[in-house]
């Protein structure tokens, strides 16, 4: 493999964070237009385009109010991995190309992999509200799919980093559901990060 691809969900386990975060959308911003978080997906990419809807016109500063709470509030829900951080500088420091994927918005996911402090350890992150932005990322590495390793804890992102012909890693260690992820068939199941040299070397 020459690279691996981390989405958002495989560097911690966010759902928690994000939900609180959604609600206090809902209480900070719902003045001007009612939202009620129990109508937002889980599955941040179709949230973020709810959000969107929700917002129109009426509430432009939704996108800040979600990364001031994220900047707030990140280190009560979410707490650095050493074992990944190793890993992913073992990788790097064997000639393979790290890159990160969030759904956004863009203020979010630059907070998460800056708090954990693999920022600067990404030659690329992207933000794209789709389950496709992982291989969007590949092609943005100049790399074909079959030259690259997805890893997530989201089925939907597994599922289409499998149909474009990438290598996929379905992240236990944040809290995925093992159910959901052996549905879609990923090419490996990973409990710890310890895993991934391994898998990207064999």
């Amino acid at each position: 493999m020459d690279a691996v691809i981390f989405a958002e969900d495989a560097l911690a386990p966010g759902d928690r964070l994000w939900n609180d975060a959604v609600e206090h959308l809902a209480r900070k911003l719902g003045r001007v237009t009612p939202l009620d978080p129990a109508t937002v997906s889980d599955d941040r990419c179709v949230a973020l385009q709810q959000l969107e809807a929700w917002a129109g016109e009426e509430v432009s500063s939704w996108q800040l109010e979600l990364a001031r709470f994220y900047e707030e509030h990140i280190p009560v829900y979410v707490r650095p991995d050493p074992a990944l951080n190793g890993v992913v500088r073992q990788m790097s420091a064997a000639g393979v190309r790290i890159a990160a994927w969030s759904p956004g918005p863009a203020e979010v996911g630059a907070i998460v992999s800056h708090f954990l402090g693999l920022s600067r350890r990404f030659e690329l992150e992207r933000v794209e509200a789709s389950h496709a932005g992982p291989v969007n990322l590949i092609a943005e590495l100049g790399l074909d799919p079959e030259a690259a390793l997805v890893v997530s804890a989201s089925p939907h992102v597994i599922a289409e980093a499998k149909h474009a012909g990438a290598a996929t890693a379905a992240a236990v260690w944040t809290g995925g559901s093992r159910e959901d992820l052996l549905a879609v068939l990923p090419s490996y199941l990973a409990e710890t990060p310890h895993e991934l040299p391994a898998l990207v070397a064999g």
